[in-house]
Parts: C-alpha cells; sequence; structure tokens
C-alpha cells in the first residue's frame, strides 16, 4: 500500500516520498485505533533514520508474541567487521509514547544466517539491549541507537551464516554402490572322486583377554561384604540406589540455580517481588521491555509495576545478595 509513495528503483527515494510514506503509516496507525503522543516528534524521528539508512522501509508492524502494532523500520543497516561490510537484517517498533519511551531493535536473521548464542547484548530471539536503550531520554536519537548497534558489532558480531552442511549422497550413487559390491566366493576344493565340496575356512583361536595384574585380595572383598551384612547384588542395587538418588540431588540444585529467563546457572541472582530469583542482569533487562512478571506473566501496571521495581531495587541492595558479602560468605 505504500509502493505509490515509494519508488521501486534502484535510486534513494526522494525527501518528499520518505514523507509520505511516514504519513502514510501514521494515518494506517490511527485507523487501528493507535493514540500517538508526538506524531510530528515520530515523523521527524522516522525521515532522519531513513535518510542515514536507505535500505530501511516504513511500515506498520507487530512484534512476535504481541498483538499490538507499532511504527516499524524494516530493511538492512551496513555493519564492518574486520573492515568488511555487512548488512545485517533489523527492525526499529516505536512506540505510540514516542519520544518518552524507548525504541524496541530486533534482529531479524534470515533462514540462513542465526544469532551467536549467550550474546551479552542480544538474546535469543534476536531482542537487542544496550545502555543507550535503557538511559533513553526525549534527546535521545533512533539514529545514534543503530550506530551502538553497528559498534557492537564491530568489536563481537552478534550474527553470522549458518555453518554449511556436506552435501548428502544422491540415493542412485548409494544404489550404484551397493550394486557394485561383490561378495566373497566359496572355495571349493577337489576330491578323489572328482567331486567338488565346499573348503571349510581355516579354524581360528579367538584371542584371549589379557591377564589382570594386581589383582585384588577375593578374601578382603568377602570379609568387608560380611562385615557390611550384605551380599553381592544387594551391594550392587544400594550402590545403584544411592547413585540416582545423588544424581537426581544434583539436577534438583543445578536447576535451582538457573535463572528462569537465560537459564544459565546464576552468579548474581536477585529475588524479585514476585516471589522468583533471577539473574540480576536479565531481569533488568526484562524490565527495560516489559511490565509482566516472567515466570507468572502477570501483567503489572501503574501503581503495581512501580511497587514492582521498588521491591526489586530494594532486594537487589540487600546484603543477602551482595557480592562482597557473597565472597566473604
Amino acid at each position: 500500500m505504500l509502493n505509490r509513495y515509494w519508488f521501486n528503483t534502484m535510486s534513494a527515494p526522494s525527501k518528499s516520498d520518505m514523507k509520505a510514506a511516514i504519513k502514510e503509516v501514521q494515518r494506517q496507525l490511527k485507523s487501528h485505533g493507535i493514540k500517538l503522543k508526538d506524531s510530528s516528534r515520530q515523523a521527524a524521528d522516522a525521515l532522519e533514520v531513513l535518510q542515514k539508512f536507505p535500505y530501511l522501509r516504513p511500515s506498520v508492524g507487530m512484534m512476535s508474541g504481541s498483538e499490538q502494532k507499532f511504527f516499524k523500520l524494516e530493511g538492512t543497516v551496513q555493519m564492518f567487521f574486520n573492515s568488511n561490510g555487512y548488512y545485517v537484517p533489523l527492525a526499529v517498533f516505536l512506540r505510540e509514547t514516542h519520544p518518552d519511551s524507548p525504541p524496541v531493535c530486533m534482529i531479524q536473521p534470515t533462514p540462513d544466517m542465526m544469532i551467536k548464542p549467550h550474546h551479552f547484548h542480544v538474546d535469543a530471539h534476536g531482542l537487542v539491549y544496550l545502555p543507550y536503550l535503557h538511559d533513553w531520554t526525549k534527546r535521545s536519537s533512533i539514529v545514534e541507537m543503530l550506530r551502538e548497534v553497528s559498534a557492537i558489532f564491530t568489536s563481537d558480531p552478534f550474527i553470522f551464516k549458518k555453518p554449511s552442511q556436506p552435501p548428502a549422497t544422491p540415493s542412485y550413487l548409494k544404489d550404484n554402490a551397493n550394486k557394485g559390491a561383490t561378495k566373497s566366493k566359496p572355495v571349493y576344493e577337489q576330491t578323489a572322486g572328482g567331486k567338488q565340496t565346499v573348503q571349510s575356512p581355516p579354524h581360528r583361536t579367538p584371542p584371549q583377554p589379557p591377564v589382570a595384574r594386581n589383582t585384588p585380595d577375593v578374601n578382603q572383598i568377602q570379609k568387608t561384604m560380611r562385615a557390611l551384612d550384605l551380599k553381592g547384588p544387594d551391594l550392587t542395587n544400594e550402590v545403584k540406589a544411592k547413585a540416582k538418588e545423588m544424581d537426581e540431588l544434583d539436577s534438583v540444585l543445578e536447576n535451582s540455580f538457573r535463572c528462569p529467563i537465560s537459564m544459565e546457572i546464576m552468579s548474581d541472582p536477585v529475588f524479585a517481588a514476585d516471589g522468583h530469583t533471577y539473574e540480576r542482569v536479565e531481569i533488568e533487562r526484562w524490565l527495560q521491555t516489559r511490565d509482566t512478571s516472567p515466570l507468572t506473566n502477570e501483567v503489572r501496571d501503574g501503581e503495581e509495576q512501580e511497587q514492582f521495581e521498588f521491591e526489586f531495587q530494594t532486594r537487589c541492595d540487600s546484603r543477602l545478595f551482595n557480592r562482597n558479602c557473597r565472597t566473604r560468605c
């Protein structure tokens, strides 16, 4: 629907085409009942982005897992690594409260790309976390935010091409290989009567297992088992039961130390107001873009959200989860 404002040519669109496309997107948002807090500022910021990054296009879009519609700038941004240029696919979503609220930047890999696992600034879903977004103000700029993303890519690329798989052997080659395999023919021997009989293969003695050295004293083992009042099968079963019990206990303990958001072992746990423990960095990132509990999905708005963040910050500052306290303990 925006093609009449955006020329499908190799040359960059004119400024008037960009303004018309932005105006059309805002009109569509308003038709869906979206109330823009500052439409003129949103349009000005979007125009600045389109002028700096010519491969981005404006449209109405939704983020994964949400039915809310946003002003979306989607396309590719050229970023550099080892002096080589790469076009990184991404999308920037502007909220209806822009510029009071920070935008949301999502990396969108193509089918032959993948996001680097456990990247500090980009999660497995492509959501970008930046100090610039955390400290967002009305004076902040989307262009500067994208430059921050580009700088991170230069130092630590967060997206790369999937490793190529070796080509599978065609079925007709497999069939030919099977057909070409020759079976060994039996060996015949001539008897005195002129008849041929199948010669039996030579007898081969199977290799004997090596003799174990330092064989333990059997009498001593039997004395120990009698002292424990256990026979061989009973002792084996008890050892297996104890081993299984220890494995289950280790599994429970390990899971209790994993962050529910990242599923990694927590190094700096904090106890949030929803009654659950999270990694400090992960819950801080969560609260930047969401107003729900990561586990219960309970929506907290208004005073409840402020109380949730207040209790979270208070518990973060407690001595129980203080790094120095934990080191001394």
